[in-house]
């Protein structure tokens, strides 16, 4: 079947699931670069070390592609209608911390003792 026949939605998380996978080889690459705590050198010591490089590559590709997905699905969503108060602004100027007010009561200043 050709990819431009499949539906949209389809090939949005085939693209998303894939490029999760994608992020996992980076991933396990980094991962038997570093060595961290000599479990890299360890993997690939082992007689079958062909297969755990596998498993940690298809495992992470799995989490790393769900991960991707639901991010993508999330960041699906409609901006707000020009001049509305929706509540992808509010979560926008509630994200905004540094221009939040704190209440400050106006007094002098004493020292603990």
């Amino acid at each position: 079947m050709a990819w431009s026949r499949l539906p949209i939605l389809v090939r949005f998380m085939i693209l998303h699931g894939a490029l999760g996978f994608i992020l996992s080889a980076l991933f396990v690459g980094a991962f038997l670069w570093a060595d961290p705590a000599g479990i890299g050198s360890l993997m690939l010591r082992g007689p079958d070390a062909p297969w755990v490089v596998l498993l940690l590559w298809f495992f992470t590709g799995l989490t790393f592609g769900g991960v991707q997905i639901g991010n993508a699905v999330m960041l699906l969503a409609e901006e707000d209608p020009p001049g509305g108060r929706g509540r992808l602004r509010r979560a926008r100027e509630w994200l905004n911390l540094g221009g939040m007010a704190a209440p400050v009561r106006a007094g002098r200043i004493t020292r603990a003792r």
